[in-house]
């Protein structure tokens, strides 16, 4: 199952305003293609930093619940996308 959010604009502002310093899994999106998924112990700094090194236009998230590991909710969501499109978000296959 996707992130159950819509699609922020990326700006410092926002990410600052609006992700908590929680941990969970994240989407980017850059010109309209969803190109990575991640997790963070802590998903504002974690979204601050891409935006710094790689300037996405979009994001999402969701934060881990009481007992659920950052990790596995990435390996889930990471493995949807795989699953429905036959290969790795574009980001998730290279180094910046």
């Amino acid at each position: 199952m996707p992130i159950n959010k819509n699609w922020s604009k990326a700006t410092k502002k926002h990410i600052e305003a609006n992700v908590p310093a929680k941990g969970g899994v994240y989407e980017l999106k850059s010109f309209g293609e969803q190109v990575y998924v991640g997790s963070s112990r802590n998903l504002q700094e974690r979204l601050l930093t891409h935006l710094e090194k790689r300037s996405p236009n979009k994001y999402r998230f969701e934060t881990a619940g009481w007992l659920q590991s950052h990790q596995k909710l990435e390996r889930k969501h990471y493995t949807r996308f795989v699953d429905k499109y036959g290969k790795p978000p574009h980001w998730n296959d290279r180094r910046p």
